[in-house]
């Protein structure tokens, strides 16, 4: 624009901006023609003006046509002549391209949308029936657990062992989702499979506690600790297959160091006492002896498997001797009364006094009455190897 034209459209600008509201534009010529104390509304003052402004357009238009009448002529040729190819030449070509457009559209575009948005429609249905087959088989195993705690009795305790492994289908499950990074096809996402999540655990828990309780108890009643006892041998198999690592950390806890414990307190007394150590000793000797043959011929004869079909069974006994890396668990028990029976002497030999005098003048009929009651090396020489000390004190 030059600058002869922006003189002349100077009184316009107003009109000429790109944000121009005619709305805005009245308002404010209202207010500017009345002024805002004025109680009374003129609305033909701004009439006039814009009137006034209309025929200074069009007289300016006038002027602008007449005074540039050859440019004006030779422009409005160009675009006739420039309309007569468009409407000759180029509208065809666009009217062709435009049927050949709408043609690819109707033939290849909308039906690939539509395809599209059928594949998509397809996914999630997939999506959905996985989900579905998924949540199905929770919710079975859900039931079955619920049916079973329902019909759960003393008479039924055969059922403990089927329940324990529905626990273990189901927390491999909620294992396997927890795990798994798709998040639409998670079955976590149903609220009823998630929500069922906590109270599995604590009942998964609650029967893991049982377990242990029953197995504490039972070994250590030997009225009630026979092949016979099918409470105590569900209730070994069920916990082995709801938590291995517990299970193992339980039976020596619980059995194993029960054991220990008891004979180790006796043989403490006889380091106050030695002139009983052989009775002690022998005491000790033929009772383990029989806990642990009667604790093995049991423990072989109970055998647990993962497949709730018993293939790859194995006996209890088998599976512990392999978790300890022991031969037999007698020779566990001893292993671990003789550790403590030494850091026994070692805490009596430290502190000195009538008790360490004593057991020095005692050392050799003690380390004969070993050799004389113990014909295996094993348990021999472990205790052998507790009693030195005491020699090693003199």
């Amino acid at each position: 624009m030059t600058s002869e034209l922006k003189v002349e459209l100077e009184d316009f600008e107003a009109f000429l901006e790109p944000r121009f509201s005619a709305l805005e534009f009245a308002n404010d010529l209202v207010v500017a023609t009345n002024g805002n104390e004025s109680n009374e509304l003129d609305l033909q003052t701004p009439i006039k003006k814009l009137k006034f402004d209309i025929e200074e357009c069009d007289k300016r238009i006038r002027t602008i046509a007449g005074n540039n009448y050859e440019a004006l002529v030779s422009n409005f040729s160009r675009i006739e002549d420039t309309r007569t190819i468009l409407n000759d030449k180029i509208n065809p070509s666009i009217s062709r391209v435009n049927h050949s457009f709408e043609r690819i559209k109707a033939e290849v575009i909308q039906p690939y949308d539509e395809s599209l948005r059928l594949n998509n429609a397809l996914k999630r249905i997939h999506t959905t029936l996985d989900l579905l087959r998924g949540a199905s088989f929770f919710i079975f195993l859900i039931q079955q657990i619920e049916s079973l705690e329902k019909s759960f009795d003393s008479e039924n305790i055969k059922d403990l062992t089927r329940l324990a492994r529905l626990h273990v289908q189901l927390s491999q499950l909620y294992e396997s989702e927890n795990n798994n990074n798709t998040k639409d096809s998670n079955i976590l996402a149903i609220k009823l499979i998630r929500d069922y999540y906590p109270i599995q655990i604590s009942k998964k828990n609650a029967l893991i506690e049982q377990a242990i309780q029953i197995i504490s108890n039972e070994f250590n009643h030997h009225s009630t600790f026979t092949e016979k006892n099918t409470n105590l041998e569900n209730h070994l198999i069920a916990y082995y297959l709801l938590d291995q690592d517990s299970f193992f950390q339980t039976f020596d806890r619980s059995v194993i160091n029960k054991q220990v414990q008891h004979s180790l307190t006796n043989l403490s007394r006889s380091l106050q006492s030695p002139r009983n150590f052989t009775a002690i000793i022998s005491e000790i000797k033929e009772s383990s002896e029989e806990y642990f043959q009667r604790l093995s011929h049991i423990l072989s004869a109970w055998e647990v498997s993962k497949n709730p079909n018993g293939i790859d069974s194995r006996s209890f006994e088998d599976l512990l001797q392999t978790e300890f890396n022991v031969d037999s668990l007698f020779q566990l028990f001893w292993s671990k009364l003789c550790l403590r029976f030494k850091k026994n002497i070692v805490a009596t030999m430290a502190r000195g006094g009538p008790t360490a005098k004593n057991l020095k003048v005692y050392y050799d009929g003690l380390k004969n009455t070993v050799l004389e009651t113990f014909k295996s090396e094993y348990e021999r020489d472990l205790l052998l190897d507790a009693i030195e000390i005491i020699s090693s004190g003199r």
